[in-house]
């Protein structure tokens, strides 16, 4: 094979594209490790009196009430007019009168997490049980019944875990009786402060655990911000590392779990964070061009957790988009084609990610949806008059790259694998494991030392394997998603399934966060 006929390969393109994409992505973790470095005046004492209004929409929460209110009331006492309100939701009851009509008639063998992933571990017991109490150990609607009925809806729990607070003045409890999802539940509660409320609605999870380092260096970052530009800043991103508490249930869940929740960590800091450092930056710069501004800003790419929002710019945009299930990525694309900066704090917090296999499929197969629904923000912003044709291609453009980079990062980890151990031209086999390198064994090396660890030949082999084949599954959701899509049309969004095997994350004091 000659030199010239090299360049003809497609698996010579497909090594370099791949390594391309790693460097680029070692230059940015390089990067945002230098950014997350930098130390604020006012980290500690002094930060500035800001209102944070956190709203934390709930739904089949039972568990997690007590140790989310344990966690964010005593939080928010340490800064001056700021409030919680848990949004409960109508749509809990309705989805349990579904799943009882769908448990009627339903064999003992049947009942499994798979088949009704809403429902908890004890749950499923308690119905298994009583369908195996019965002569043909078929369950019936009134045992069905009688079982989901013993547990508490999360609104009781809710009231009563505020009743034992004493209910705490800064404290509230609402419940949204529409049929919107997580978006019209935030909404709901952000009307409710009032057409007076300032400072920030700022959204969480139920299992979101941002600690009082984090939220002053926030509220820093913010009057660093409103210094800079004489205004506060409009929308503030704290992003995430994700970690795993090792309650997988065998040792190849927990290992790919691991492996899956430092992927993820990397996501964030390779491409999350350095896009929303352009996209402020690009803001800010406006050229009066359309499409150089589209080119320069990209495309914001909201997370909905840890998302705090100036009061007056989530009154003027109307909220959260409730037309699609997830709100992340399409509020994103609503402040993109608004041009409204997104400052991300340089500071991380700690989420949970998936324990088992299952779950962490299910969850890209979830996340997933948002890059499909992008031809819609397109069509909404365009039938609101907001936004040119050249802007709303630039923006369909990064984000039809977006979702096909992870569409592609599993198949292309699998190619890499093939062309380094298979019998291919040097070139290619050197092309395709330096690709490897990049994408695994630098990433864990520059992780480990951010965070102060010394890692043995033994652990940094271990680690790099599991982000291998975290990469070799990164795919799958995906892939399942675009199937789902293809076959079933918008039913296939992912409903929200139960929490299993997950524990609460450390707050980032305890976990050292990269910035230490």
């Amino acid at each position: 094979m000659s030199g010239r006929s090299l360049w003809r390969r497609p698996e010579f393109w497909l090594a370099t594209a791949v390594l391309t994409r790693h460097t680029i992505g070692a230059l940015n973790l390089r990067s945002t490790l230098k950014f997350a470095a930098v130390a604020r005046p006012a980290d500690g004492d002094g930060a500035p009196t800001i209102p944070i209004h956190v709203v934390i929409p709930v739904l089949r929460e039972q568990p997690h009430i007590r140790p989310a209110l344990e966690w964010f009331v005593p939080l928010l006492d340490q800064f001056s007019g700021s409030t919680l309100t848990i949004v409960s939701t109508g749509r809990e009851q309705r989805e349990r009168e579904h799943i009882i009509r769908l448990l009627t008639g339903c064999h003992v063998q049947s009942i499994t997490p798979v088949r009704f992933p809403q429902l908890c571990n004890a749950e499923l017991h308690d119905l298994v049980d009583a369908a195996a109490k019965t002569q043909s150990g078929v369950l019936t609607e009134a045992a069905a019944r009688e079982v989901l009925q013993r547990f508490p809806l999360t609104a009781h729990v809710v009231e009563e875990e505020l009743d034992r607070l004493l209910r705490p003045a800064h404290v509230r409890h609402v419940q949204f009786d529409g049929n919107g999802r997580k978006a019209a539940q935030v909404n709901h509660a952000a009307a409710s402060l009032g057409s007076d409320a300032v400072g920030y609605i700022a959204v969480y999870d139920v299992d979101s655990r941002p600690g009082e380092s984090l939220m002053r260096r926030t509220l820093a970052f913010i009057a660093e911000r409103a210094s800079a530009d004489g205004q506060l800043p409009a929308v503030v991103q704290q992003s995430a590392r994700f970690t795993t508490a090792g309650t997988g249930p065998s040792w190849a869940d927990r290992a790919l779990c691991r492996g899956a929740a430092r992927v993820q960590t990397l996501w964030t800091l390779r491409r999350e964070v350095p896009s929303f450092r352009r996209f402020a930056w690009a803001t800010r710069r406006v050229t009066g061009v359309p499409l150089l501004d589209a080119a320069m800003r990209g495309l914001a790419q909201t997370v909905g957790h840890g998302l705090l929002v100036r009061c007056d710019v989530f009154a003027r945009l109307g909220g959260l988009p409730t037309y699609t299930v997830l709100d992340d990525l399409p509020f994103g694309y609503r402040l993109t084609v608004e041009g409204i900066p997104v400052d991300c704090v340089p500071g991380l917090a700690v989420a949970d990610a998936p324990e088992d296999v299952r779950d962490l499929i299910a969850q890209g197969r979830r996340w997933f949806q948002n890059y499909l629904d992008y031809p819609r923000c397109a069509a909404r912003a365009r039938a609101d008059a907001v936004g040119t044709t050249a802007e709303h291609a630039a923006m369909l453009t990064v984000a039809a790259y977006r979702g096909l980079a992870w569409l592609a990062a599993g198949p292309a980890t699998a190619a890499c694998l093939v062309l380094a151990a298979g019998r291919f031209r040097p070139p290619v086999r050197v092309l395709a494991a330096a690709a490897l390198w990049l994408g695994t064994v630098t990433p864990v090396r520059m992780l480990a030392g951010a965070e102060g660890r010394h890692l043995t030949v033994r652990q940094e082999a271990s680690e790099s394997i599991e982000v291998l084949a975290a990469y070799l599954l990164r795919s799958t959701g995906p892939i399942a998603a675009v199937a789902d899509r293809i076959t079933r049309g918008d039913a296939a969004l992912s409903p929200k399934t139960n929490r299993r095997n997950t524990t609460v994350p450390p707050s980032e004091e305890d976990s050292r966060d990269h910035r230490d």
